[in-house]
Protein backbone atom coordinates (compact mmCIF):
# COMPACT_ATOMS: atom_id res chain seq x y z
CA UNK A 1 0.00 0.00 0.00
CA UNK A 2 2.83 2.38 0.90
CA UNK A 3 4.68 1.64 -2.34
CA UNK A 4 1.44 2.16 -4.26
CA UNK A 5 0.93 5.54 -2.61
CA UNK A 6 4.49 6.51 -3.47
CA UNK A 7 3.98 5.55 -7.13
CA UNK A 8 0.74 7.53 -7.30
CA UNK A 9 2.40 10.48 -5.59
CA UNK A 10 5.28 10.48 -8.06
CA UNK A 11 2.88 10.31 -11.00
CA UNK A 12 0.84 13.27 -9.79
CA UNK A 13 3.98 15.18 -8.92
CA UNK A 14 5.32 14.73 -12.42
CA UNK A 15 2.12 16.21 -13.80
CA UNK A 16 2.43 19.14 -11.44
CA UNK A 17 6.06 19.83 -12.23
CA UNK A 18 5.77 19.58 -16.00
CA UNK A 19 2.10 20.16 -16.72
CA UNK A 20 2.17 23.94 -16.51
CA UNK A 21 2.46 26.81 -14.07
CA UNK A 22 1.71 26.06 -10.42
CA UNK A 23 0.49 29.13 -8.56
CA UNK A 24 1.68 29.57 -4.98
CA UNK A 25 5.08 28.52 -3.75
CA UNK A 26 6.74 26.24 -6.27
CA UNK A 27 6.20 22.50 -5.85
CA UNK A 28 9.80 22.19 -4.61
CA UNK A 29 9.15 24.73 -1.85
CA UNK A 30 5.83 23.12 -0.92
CA UNK A 31 7.57 19.77 -0.52
CA UNK A 32 10.41 21.35 1.44
CA UNK A 33 8.00 22.99 3.91
CA UNK A 34 6.00 19.78 4.31
CA UNK A 35 9.11 17.65 4.85
CA UNK A 36 10.57 20.07 7.41
CA UNK A 37 7.27 19.98 9.32
CA UNK A 38 7.29 16.19 9.48
CA UNK A 39 4.66 15.33 6.87
CA UNK A 40 5.25 11.66 6.01
CA UNK A 41 4.65 12.05 2.26
CA UNK A 42 5.70 15.66 1.53
CA UNK A 43 4.88 15.39 -2.18
CA UNK A 44 1.19 15.15 -1.28
CA UNK A 45 1.35 18.79 -0.21
CA UNK A 46 1.41 19.63 -3.93
CA UNK A 47 -1.89 17.88 -4.68
CA UNK A 48 -4.19 20.88 -3.98
CA UNK A 49 -2.54 22.74 -6.87
CA UNK A 50 -3.50 19.85 -9.15
CA UNK A 51 -7.11 19.64 -7.97
CA UNK A 52 -7.44 23.42 -8.34
CA UNK A 53 -7.06 23.02 -12.08
CA UNK A 54 -10.36 21.13 -12.20
CA UNK A 55 -12.34 24.28 -11.34
CA UNK A 56 -10.11 27.26 -10.68
CA UNK A 57 -12.94 29.75 -10.14
CA UNK A 58 -14.26 27.73 -7.18
CA UNK A 59 -11.10 26.11 -5.84
CA UNK A 60 -8.58 28.88 -6.48
CA UNK A 61 -9.80 31.15 -3.64
CA UNK A 62 -8.83 28.48 -1.10
CA UNK A 63 -5.17 29.22 -1.88
CA UNK A 64 -5.03 32.97 -1.28
CA UNK A 65 -6.64 36.06 0.18
CA UNK A 66 -6.53 39.38 -1.67
CA UNK A 67 -5.96 41.53 1.40
CA UNK A 68 -5.90 45.28 0.89
CA UNK A 69 -2.39 46.73 1.48
CA UNK A 70 -3.39 48.29 4.82
CA UNK A 71 -5.10 45.15 6.17
CA UNK A 72 -4.42 43.98 9.71
CA UNK A 73 -5.61 40.40 10.11
CA UNK A 74 -7.22 39.31 13.37
CA UNK A 75 -9.70 36.63 14.44
CA UNK A 76 -12.73 38.65 13.37
CA UNK A 77 -11.14 39.26 9.98
CA UNK A 78 -10.43 35.55 9.47
CA UNK A 79 -14.08 34.67 10.15
CA UNK A 80 -15.34 37.33 7.77
CA UNK A 81 -14.18 35.58 4.58
CA UNK A 82 -15.73 32.12 4.47
CA UNK A 83 -17.08 29.41 2.20
CA UNK A 84 -20.88 29.43 2.12
CA UNK A 85 -23.51 27.18 0.57
CA UNK A 86 -25.42 28.47 -2.45
CA UNK A 87 -28.03 27.12 -4.85
CA UNK A 88 -27.09 26.79 -8.49
CA UNK A 89 -29.37 26.32 -11.49
CA UNK A 90 -27.96 25.91 -14.98
CA UNK A 91 -29.31 28.91 -16.91
CA UNK A 92 -29.33 27.14 -20.27
CA UNK A 93 -31.59 24.39 -18.94
CA UNK A 94 -34.97 25.85 -17.91
CA UNK A 95 -36.70 23.72 -15.33
CA UNK A 96 -33.50 21.99 -14.26
CA UNK A 97 -33.23 21.11 -10.59
CA UNK A 98 -31.11 23.37 -8.39
CA UNK A 99 -28.07 21.88 -6.73
CA UNK A 100 -26.25 23.03 -3.61
CA UNK A 101 -22.62 24.09 -4.06
CA UNK A 102 -20.00 25.57 -1.75
CA UNK A 103 -18.92 29.03 -2.89
CA UNK A 104 -15.84 30.72 -1.39
CA UNK A 105 -15.75 34.46 -0.81
CA UNK A 106 -14.31 35.98 -4.02
CA UNK A 107 -11.55 37.76 -2.07
CA UNK A 108 -10.16 34.36 -1.04
CA UNK A 109 -10.68 32.17 2.02
CA UNK A 110 -7.15 30.94 2.77
CA UNK A 111 -7.14 31.97 6.45
CA UNK A 112 -10.59 30.56 7.21
CA UNK A 113 -9.90 27.30 5.36
CA UNK A 114 -6.79 26.57 7.43
CA UNK A 115 -8.90 26.85 10.58
CA UNK A 116 -11.67 24.67 9.10
CA UNK A 117 -9.22 21.95 8.08
CA UNK A 118 -7.73 22.01 11.57
CA UNK A 119 -11.21 21.41 13.01
CA UNK A 120 -11.77 18.48 10.65
CA UNK A 121 -8.37 16.99 11.47
CA UNK A 122 -9.23 16.52 15.15
CA UNK A 123 -9.53 12.84 16.07
CA UNK A 124 -8.69 11.58 12.58
CA UNK A 125 -6.22 8.74 12.02
CA UNK A 126 -4.79 6.76 9.12
CA UNK A 127 -5.52 7.89 5.58
CA UNK A 128 -8.09 10.48 6.74
CA UNK A 129 -5.46 12.20 8.87
CA UNK A 130 -2.98 12.04 5.98
CA UNK A 131 -5.56 13.67 3.68
CA UNK A 132 -6.24 16.62 5.98
CA UNK A 133 -2.55 17.06 6.80
CA UNK A 134 -1.67 17.13 3.09
CA UNK A 135 -4.16 19.93 2.51
CA UNK A 136 -3.06 21.81 5.62
CA UNK A 137 0.56 21.47 4.53
CA UNK A 138 -0.29 23.16 1.25
CA UNK A 139 -2.41 26.00 2.60
CA UNK A 140 -0.17 26.76 5.59
CA UNK A 141 2.68 27.06 3.08
CA UNK A 142 0.62 29.38 0.88
CA UNK A 143 -0.04 31.51 3.96
CA UNK A 144 3.56 32.73 4.20
CA UNK A 145 3.90 33.55 0.48
CA UNK A 146 3.58 37.39 0.44
CA UNK A 147 1.69 37.67 -2.84
CA UNK A 148 -0.97 35.24 -1.62
CA UNK A 149 -1.92 37.96 0.83
CA UNK A 150 -2.04 40.97 -1.49
CA UNK A 151 -4.10 42.49 -4.32
CA UNK A 152 -3.75 40.64 -7.62
CA UNK A 153 -4.21 42.05 -11.11
CA UNK A 154 -7.49 43.87 -11.57
CA UNK A 155 -9.40 41.70 -9.10
CA UNK A 156 -11.05 43.65 -6.26
CA UNK A 157 -9.24 43.30 -2.95
CA UNK A 158 -11.08 42.25 0.20
CA UNK A 159 -12.10 45.88 0.88
CA UNK A 160 -13.86 46.00 -2.51
CA UNK A 161 -11.31 48.35 -4.06
CA UNK A 162 -9.11 47.70 -7.06
CA UNK A 163 -5.42 48.55 -6.73
CA UNK A 164 -4.30 48.59 -10.37
CA UNK A 165 -0.64 49.50 -9.83
CA UNK A 166 -0.12 47.11 -6.92
CA UNK A 167 -2.17 44.37 -8.58
CA UNK A 168 -0.23 44.63 -11.85
CA UNK A 169 3.08 44.53 -9.98
CA UNK A 170 1.92 41.50 -7.97
CA UNK A 171 0.76 39.65 -11.08
CA UNK A 172 3.95 40.41 -13.00
CA UNK A 173 6.20 39.30 -10.12
CA UNK A 174 4.22 36.30 -8.89
CA UNK A 175 6.48 33.77 -10.57
CA UNK A 176 9.62 35.36 -9.09
CA UNK A 177 8.16 35.03 -5.61
CA UNK A 178 6.93 31.46 -6.24
CA UNK A 179 10.38 30.11 -7.02
CA UNK A 180 12.48 32.37 -4.81
CA UNK A 181 13.89 29.43 -2.84
CA UNK A 182 14.22 26.89 -5.63
CA UNK A 183 17.92 27.40 -6.36
CA UNK A 184 18.73 26.82 -2.68
CA UNK A 185 16.83 23.54 -2.39
CA UNK A 186 17.78 21.13 -1.00
CA UNK A 187 19.48 23.34 1.57
CA UNK A 188 23.19 22.99 2.06
CA UNK A 189 24.33 22.45 5.68
CA UNK A 190 25.06 26.13 6.37
CA UNK A 191 21.66 27.23 5.03
CA UNK A 192 19.93 24.39 6.86
CA UNK A 193 21.50 25.66 10.08
CA UNK A 194 20.31 29.18 9.24
CA UNK A 195 16.83 27.86 8.55
CA UNK A 196 16.66 25.82 11.76
CA UNK A 197 17.54 28.95 13.73
CA UNK A 198 14.53 30.72 12.20
CA UNK A 199 12.04 28.14 13.47
CA UNK A 200 9.84 29.11 16.42
CA UNK A 201 8.42 26.45 18.77
CA UNK A 202 4.67 26.97 19.00
CA UNK A 203 2.04 25.37 21.21
CA UNK A 204 -1.54 25.25 19.96
CA UNK A 205 -4.21 23.98 22.32
CA UNK A 206 -7.19 26.15 21.36
CA UNK A 207 -8.84 27.36 18.19
CA UNK A 208 -8.18 30.98 19.15
CA UNK A 209 -4.46 30.22 19.43
CA UNK A 210 -4.46 28.77 15.94
CA UNK A 211 -6.33 31.79 14.57
CA UNK A 212 -3.84 34.07 16.30
CA UNK A 213 -0.88 32.28 14.70
CA UNK A 214 -2.54 32.35 11.27
CA UNK A 215 -3.06 36.09 11.70
CA UNK A 216 0.61 36.61 12.66
CA UNK A 217 1.90 34.86 9.54
CA UNK A 218 -0.61 36.67 7.32
CA UNK A 219 0.33 40.08 8.73
CA UNK A 220 4.05 39.44 8.25
CA UNK A 221 3.39 38.31 4.68
CA UNK A 222 1.37 41.47 3.97
CA UNK A 223 4.11 43.62 5.48
CA UNK A 224 6.78 41.98 3.30
CA UNK A 225 4.61 42.35 0.18
CA UNK A 226 4.24 46.05 0.95
CA UNK A 227 7.98 46.43 1.48
CA UNK A 228 8.86 44.67 -1.78
CA UNK A 229 6.30 46.73 -3.70
CA UNK A 230 7.57 50.00 -2.23
CA UNK A 231 11.12 49.06 -3.23
CA UNK A 232 10.11 47.68 -6.63
CA UNK A 233 11.64 44.25 -6.13
CA UNK A 234 10.96 40.60 -5.44
CA UNK A 235 11.75 39.17 -2.03
CA UNK A 236 15.29 38.00 -1.43
CA UNK A 237 16.17 34.37 -0.86
CA UNK A 238 16.86 35.09 2.80
CA UNK A 239 13.43 36.72 3.13
CA UNK A 240 11.85 33.72 1.42
CA UNK A 241 13.66 31.39 3.81
CA UNK A 242 12.26 33.32 6.78
CA UNK A 243 8.74 33.17 5.32
CA UNK A 244 9.02 29.41 4.81
CA UNK A 245 10.23 29.03 8.39
CA UNK A 246 7.01 30.63 9.66
CA UNK A 247 4.95 28.09 7.73
CA UNK A 248 7.06 25.20 9.00
CA UNK A 249 6.76 26.41 12.60
CA UNK A 250 2.98 26.67 12.33
CA UNK A 251 2.58 23.38 10.47
CA UNK A 252 4.77 21.50 12.95
CA UNK A 253 2.64 22.78 15.81
CA UNK A 254 -0.51 21.61 14.01
CA UNK A 255 0.97 18.14 13.45
CA UNK A 256 2.12 17.83 17.07
CA UNK A 257 -1.06 19.22 18.64
CA UNK A 258 -3.32 16.81 16.72
CA UNK A 259 -1.32 13.58 17.09
CA UNK A 260 -3.67 10.68 18.00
Amino acid sequence: MVNGLKRISCCFLALLLYGGQAWGWSSETHMFIAAEAGIQYPETACFPDLSKKENDSLLGPYHWHNAAPTTVVDVAYINKFQVKSARYVKESSPGSQAISIRVPHPAGVLYWEIVELYKKLGGKAGWERDYYLANLAHYVADLSMPLHNFPYGKDPAADGQVYPDIGTWAKDNHGRFDGALDSWLPLKPAKQKQFDALLTPLTITTMSQLQGEVAKVANKAIALANLCYSEGRAMTKDEALAQAAMSVSLLKSIVESTEP
